[in-house]
């Protein structure tokens, strides 16, 4: 069944406050905008300017199109053609910087959008040297809504807007008195800001209405700095008399003579509109699009409830991060993952106050919201999706800290919970923490309480053998569900499993369980021992693989290694030696793969503390000594590092 699609969701418009960019003769270049779209059949989208030295004018097709719609009325008020497109291209809007009609077009008509024609430009580009690039206009519907009022009488509106542009044409009064209602309704959701002393207001038209009013006193629209961005079209466009109700001179307003009894309803009416304009979304200012339009209980009613905490641990390699991926995450889960640390901090994970530059190149501080509140704000809209937030070794960072009092939201609820009219389903915090930095950005109102939604669940994994990093308190630990992963080879892929190391003839799971008896042995030196095992997943199979080329002729790899080391040194390779010892690099670096993870680890940490225990350390006196006749020999010789009792485990059917 063919049905619709999610509303889009929209970015905020910036209100552009501080803009110094001016557009004067508004009236004059809002004509043209409209006049244009008449003459070009109504187009979406209207590349409107063309380059002419460090200027722009009319598009060449463009010219003709309005050559040929305006030939009547150029025709009775004896315009030419040449004459109509030179006085159209001294209109503001081929010599207005960009910015300027951004703010008059989208911020106070919102009539349409104004893009350069190269949209690799910035909207400052036009700031400095005078030079004007191509720009197009992408009109919005509120130019259908003029459209309806111009084609009920065409002709008299079209010199209306002729006339405005500039052109001495006859025009019906009472036809440019409905344009200038027209444009002021469209313009009443405009915002504009002053300067009063050490504040700043922020006001709109329906502010003057209100406090004229009140007072019937003249109301100050200068402000005591600079006017900047929409106030100085706001001061255009009363000064050219576009709002019927106002009376502007001199920087200050008062109530318009011919609609002094009408303004009071029209007031009404606006304070209305803008009532209507306002109304929120289950409190979000820039929701997306899946829960665009869904009131707050029935946001939650719709949300799923697979929302948990699971706190999964293990020894190092036992499985951890595939269990999560295998059990945990279905296919349509959306996953983000992350990885604490020492140096991770709340302000990484929660969020944290930062320098913005803005357009005008001055600098605010903004909350910048962590990986933990960008996920719990796209869970909470979105509520039918799940969310999993990954945090691999969670141990190794100060995770009471991190969390801060975000670790209150750990506690969920079991059942579903009725608070404030709505109820929350299972799997929702059970208590909503204040934070009005996530707050806002999560549910656009900094004062709602923050809780974890249903449908996020946070996962975390730990190496037992890194307790000793930072120390998970029981608090914290009650807070999930622990779950032991099972350091086993019974679901352990064979090609893993029964894969050889190297030419050692010993598998990984022979090797691996019989070091980790060895390891859980060592109980007497080490506390804590089992911790230290290996995991059945401590390697992959690329670590164990052997390299042919690491087999020498004279069984001496290292011997070979070394003459061809000291030709390289002399400068005396030949090209056949040159490729021999390139080879032998690459076998080299395979090699040690396994060495430098599994036997260092064995001495530097599973055995640390005694390592006689593992190693024939009569023989073997330094970890390098060990790495390096792994390295070299061959075969079962390899594990002559090891003590003779570990080597005859491995292979039984000779004399250690």
């Amino acid at each position: 069944m063919n049905r619709p699609d999610n509303i889009l969701a929209y970015d905020e418009m910036d209100l552009k406050l501080g803009i110094k960019s001016s557009l004067p003769h508004v009236k004059s270049t809002l004509a043209l905008a409209i006049l244009l779209w008449e003459c070009s059949d109504h187009p979406a989208e209207l590349i409107y300017s063309e380059q002419n030295g460090d200027e722009t004018v009319m598009a060449s097709q463009l010219e003709q199109w309005v050559i040929a719609y305006l030939a009547d009325i150029c025709e009775e008020e004896h315009i030419s053609p040449d004459d109509l497109i030179n006085g159209l291209n001294q209109n503001q809007l081929f010599k207005s910087q960009m910015e300027a009609l951004m703010v008059a077009f989208e911020l106070v008509w919102k009539l349409a959008k104004v893009n350069f024609v190269d949209t690799t430009k910035a909207a400052s580009a036009e700031r400095t040297g005078g030079v004007r690039f191509p720009k197009k206009l992408t009109y919005s519907v509120n130019i259908d809504i003029i459209h309806s009022v111009i084609s009920g009488n065409e002709s008299a509106f079209l010199r209306v807007l002729l006339a405005w542009t500039g052109f001495n044409v006859n025009a019906d009064p009472e036809c440019e008195k409905t344009l200038i209602y027209l444009l002021t309704a469209l313009s009443e959701g405009a915002v504009f800001k002053l300067s009063d002393g050490t504040k700043d207001v922020i006001f709109n038209q329906n502010s003057i209405y209100r406090k004229l009013l009140e007072t019937s006193d003249a109301v100050d629209v200068n402000g005591d700095k600079e006017a900047k961005g929409p106030l100085r079209i706001l001061k255009s466009l009363l000064s050219e008399g576009m709002n019927p109700y106002l009376q502007y001179s001199n920087g200050t307003v008062t109530i318009a003579a011919p609609n002094s009894e009408k303004i009071e309803d029209y007031q009404k009416r606006v304070d209305t509109l803008l009532r209507l304009n306002a109304t929120k979304v289950i409190g979000l200012e820039d929701l997306e699009a899946d829960t665009e339009g869904i009131a707050l209980d029935d946001l939650e009613e719709s949300r799923i409830n697979s929302g948990t905490n699971i706190l999964l641990y293990g020894v190092p390699g036992s499985g951890k991060s595939w269990t999560i991926e295998h059990e945990y995450c279905k296919v349509d889960s959306y996953v983000e993952r992350l990885v604490f640390h020492p140096d991770y901090t709340y302000s990484d994970f929660v969020g944290q106050i930062l320098p913005d530059v803005d357009d005008e190149g001055l600098v605010t501080y903004k909350f910048t919201p962590g990986p933990f509140t960008t996920i719990m704000r796209d869970a909470y809209r979105n509520p039918t999706q799940e969310y999993i937030l990954i945090i691999e070794e969670i141990n190794r960072g100060n995770a009471p800290a991190i969390f801060g009092e975000v670790f209150q939201l750990l506690d969920r609820t079991l059942e579903p919970k009725k608070d404030h009219e709505v109820v929350y389903p299972a799997g929702t915090s059970e208590y909503g923490i204040t934070n009005r930095y996530m707050a806002t950005v999560i549910y656009g109102d900094g004062g709602h309480k923050v809780r974890i939604p249903s449908n996020l669940s946070v996962i975390g994994t730990m190496n037992t053998s890194d307790q000793n990093v930072f120390t998970l308190d029981t608090a914290f630990q009650r807070r999930w569900n622990m779950r032991l992963i099972e350091n086993t080879f019974e679901n352990v892929r064979p090609s893993l499993a029964n894969a050889k190391i190297l030419d050692t003839e010993v598998t990984w799971e022979t090797f691996c369980t019989t070091i980790n008896k060895l390891v859980v042995g060592n109980r007497a030196k080490m506390a804590s021992a089992e911790d230290k095992r290996l995991g059945v997943y401590f390697v992959h199979e690329s670590d164990l693989e052997f390299d042919d080329r690491a087999i020498s002729p004279d069984n001496d790899l290292r011997g070979e290694y070394n003459v061809l080391l000291k030709a390289e040194r002399d400068g005396n390779l030949t090209p056949e030696q040159k490729g021999r010892l390139y080879d032998i690099r690459e076998a080299l670096k395979k090699i040690r793969k396994f060495p430098e993870k599994v036997i260092k680890y064995l001495w530097d940490d599973a055995f640390k503390f005694n390592p006689e225990a593992l190693f024939d350390t009569d023989n073997m006196e330094s970890l390098e000594q060990v790495i390096r006749t792994f390295v070299y020999s061959r075969g079962r010789d390899r594990f002559k590092i090891f003590k003779p009792t570990v080597r005859a485990t491995f292979y039984p059917d000779t004399q250690a």
